[in-house]
């Protein structure tokens, strides 16, 4: 108990005196860190590699002599003479290739990085960039529409997605991906997202899985930056809490769309047939710290939180309303004994609540809330420099209560559901350099499920990759789990719907992935990739359809069925100095079946888009004009279609003779929305001096005004001798300009 405790209080204060230890960094020329940069000490023979934010850590006498070398760039040899704080070294690409990392890493086994040099290669739609966006312009990646704040990766559904921060798992902040920004790049512009070949350590998500890594702030000087638009505003900081030692980074938004959205509203001229557009606003706030106590510890926080609201009128008499807001937070502690070896610990929260009424319409309404408790302890060794193992265990436990609306009029919500599980997990990874062409990963994921059900499962995981010059191809096996699942309020996701775990006498949805992909540079501009991949998915959830006048439980409607997907994936990259183009192509299919639903047929669910095209186009004009711009086509996906209706009488209002029309539903997602495709470009313009930069955006969403489907309803009209149930389709986001300024120092 002792030792334990004098471990605790290493987290709080500890110096420990180990001026063997070298902490530093490998950048491009670019400024963009290199990942696995293989660092030899001469004098030691010890030697080690970066990570994806180009940190290393080595353990060698001063003075030593370093050599750094990476198979895309020039050996470098560094004269150290002290280690009393972390340096910085800058590679040069070879034959002078000044591509970035970002480009050349579509690397092996479906791991895709971004960085802030990549997100600003995109419109800043409405003046903010994000994570997401960036992250959506890559094969097999997919979004559907601007209520939709999700993306779909390879045929998965948009829950089916794990949110890391620091490896821990965090809530879904969901603002409105088409409007806004989900993860502010000024804290969060590093991820990995992993879309297949996962590591073990990543489990209880389907689809992928997106890790991010904050900002660690500048512990030199203070610096900040300002942004003022025309929906949105922030500002920002970073700097030292203690110089050299600890510091922050911090950033505060908010947004004023909804008062744009009330003066185009009121100017409507079509009071029969309005196109409102949404009453949306959001506030967030985003804060790291990190801290360095000693060259063998390091301890950092972060924390999210997220806050929005959106009144989406239909008619003069219809309207929806939304709220909904998020936590999360965690801490992370890191003892590095020596260059080989590493420890982390951490422990997390995350929080969710969100809330949404109907008026005007069918009554409707509900509230839901999620959280969760999550720590983990990982250990991470390299015996060589072929061999390298990664370790760890995880807890977490959730809890979920939900309650709906009993009466409109009381405008109540009453407890209906609260349901709680405890996840524990053990994970191994193996990696092992077979020589300079092959490498293998092998590992497995362990995880005891106590719930209203209690499971045991093994999920092994492989990968195989071989790289010669300018060429790589590999292969991958992944099975993963996950328990819960998303309860929809409509038609088409919403950011309130409700996340639900297993049901008693169910089974956790289990996937089984395999892939293979290449990857080659075509002399120093062209960069191509091609991958395929087939995901056989088991016990997948879903919620039966039947018609209640009173609420139930939801384990009473959840359903178990399974499915597949299926696809090809194409990327072009160009790029040449000051111009930048991508042109990339999916192909894919995605199935579900249920007995339950469609009678026993395969459908295609919501989220199935079988074709999707991105096109991006960056040119740097001059050095301080950038122009950005974003297309993309998506095929258009399925909803339900009432095939008729039941007209009925209120037996409650006797002077009311006005039908009531009842619509009947068979078969589900029978209907498929047109296709979606959008132009979105910004110019972006720096000046400034040493102490004050400036840069001015302006730039249009929704260049050419496509209305693009996002909420779709059904309305029954009728004539003398005639009624029919139309199907219509809310536009949420037409043409917008916008501009915006930011200021940093």
């Amino acid at each position: 108990m002792g030792k334990l405790v004098a471990i605790l209080l290493l987290f709080i204060s500890i110096s420990l005196d180990a001026q063997t230890v070298i902490v530093g960094k490998v950048i491009a020329h670019s400024g963009k860190p290199v990942n696995r940069v293989h660092i030899y000490c001469i004098e030691s023979e010890k030697g080690t590699t970066t990570d994806s934010l180009g940190l290393f850590r080595l353990e060698c006498p001063i003075p030593c002599t370093l050599e750094f070398s990476h198979i895309n760039y020039k050996k470098e040899t560094y004269k150290l003479n002290k280690s009393d704080a972390p340096f910085v070294i800058t590679l040069r690409n070879k034959q002078n290739n000044l591509k970035e990392v970002v480009v050349t890493a579509l690397p092996a086994s479906g791991r895709i990085l971004s960085s802030i040099k990549g997100i600003e290669r995109i419109p800043a739609i409405l003046g903010e960039q994000d994570v997401l966006k960036y992250l959506a312009t890559i094969p097999g990646i997919v979004t559907t529409n601007a209520l939709n704040s999700g993306i779909y990766v390879r045929g998965g559904n948009s829950n089916e997605n794990g949110f890391l921060i620091n490896n821990m798992p965090i809530a879904y902040p969901d603002h409105l991906t088409g409007i806004l920004s989900t993860f502010d790049p000024y804290i969060l512009n590093n991820s990995t997202l992993f879309k297949s070949g996962f590591p073990a350590r990543y489990n209880s998500f389907l689809s992928s899985y997106i890790n991010m890594r904050p900002e660690p702030g500048n512990k030199h000087e203070h610096e900040g930056e300002l942004t003022i638009g025309l929906v949105s505003s922030a500002l920002k900081a970073k700097g030292p809490i203690i110089k050299n030692h600890t510091s922050f980074a911090a950033s505060a938004r908010t947004s004023y769309l909804q008062h744009i959205s009330r003066l185009y509203n009121r100017s409507m001229d079509d009071k029969i047939n309005p196109n409102y557009m949404p009453e949306y606003s959001f506030s967030d706030i985003t804060a790291t710290i990190d801290s360095r106590l000693s060259d063998k510890w390091r301890m950092t926080a972060f924390g999210l939180f997220s806050l929005d609201h959106m009144k989406m009128k239909i008619s003069e008499h219809v309207q929806y309303i939304f709220d909904w807001h998020t936590f999360s937070g965690n801490v992370n502690a890191s003892y590095t004994p020596d260059a080989k070896e590493q420890w982390d610990f951490q422990f997390g929260g995350k929080n969710t609540y969100s809330e949404g009424d109907a008026f005007g319409s069918v009554p409707m309404g509900g509230g839901n809330r999620n959280y969760a408790l999550l720590g983990q302890a990982t250990y991470s060794r390299q015996f060589s420099d072929k061999l390298s193992l990664n370790s760890g265990v995880k807890f977490e436990y959730s809890r979920f209560e939900t309650a709906n609306k009993s009466d409109e009029s009381q405008n109540l919500l009453i407890k209906s559901s609260d349901k709680d599980f405890n996840l524990y997990e053990l994970y191994l990874d193996i990696a092992y350099h077979l020589n300079h062409y092959f490498s293998i990963n092998v590992g497995g994921n362990y995880q005891f499920y106590s719930g209203e059900t209690r499971e045991h499962t093994f999920s092994p995981r492989a990968k195989i990759s071989y790289t010669v010059n300018k060429f790589s191809i590999w292969a991958d096996y992944a099975k993963t789990v996950q328990y819960l699942s998303l309860y929809p309020y409509f038609t088409v996701k919403t950011p309130i719907d409700i996340w639900y775990p297993l049901a008693k006498g169910t089974q956790p949805a289990t996937c089984h992935q395999y892939s293979i992909g290449i990857n080659q540079e075509i002399g120093q501009l062209l960069s191509f990739y091609a991958g395929i991949f087939y995901k056989d998915m088991r016990n997948v959830k879903d919620f039966a359809s039947d018609i209640q006048t009173e609420y139930s439980a939801l384990s009473n409607r959840q359903i178990q069925g399974k499915g597949h997907a299926k696809g090809l994936e194409f990327d072009l990259t160009l790029n040449h100095h000051a111009l930048y183009m991508r042109a990339n192509y999916t192909l894919s299919e995605s199935k579900r079946k249920f007995a339950e639903i469609n009678n026993g047929k395969a459908f295609n669910p919501p989220y199935d888009v079988k074709h999707n095209v991105v096109i991006n186009f960056s040119y740097q004009i001059s050095p301080r004009l950038l122009l950005n711009t974003l297309w993309t086509f998506s095929s258009g996906v399925y909803t339900t279609f009432p095939k008729g209706m039941v007209i009925a009488r209120n037996i409650t209002e006797f002077n009311d003779d006005r039908p009531i029309l009842i619509p009947v539903y068979t078969d589900r997602y029978n209907y498929k929305l047109p296709n979606n495709h959008r132009l979105d470009a910004s110019l972006d313009y720096k000046f400034g001096g040493k102490n004050l930069l400036f840069k001015l955006s302006v730039g249009a969403y929704n260049v050419y005004n496509q209305s693009n489907p996002s909420f779709v309803y059904f309305q029954a009209e009728s004539t003398d001798n005639l009624t029919k149930i139309i199907p219509k389709s809310k536009v949420m986001l037409p043409f917008i300009p916008y501009v915006s300024l930011r200021i940093n120092w």
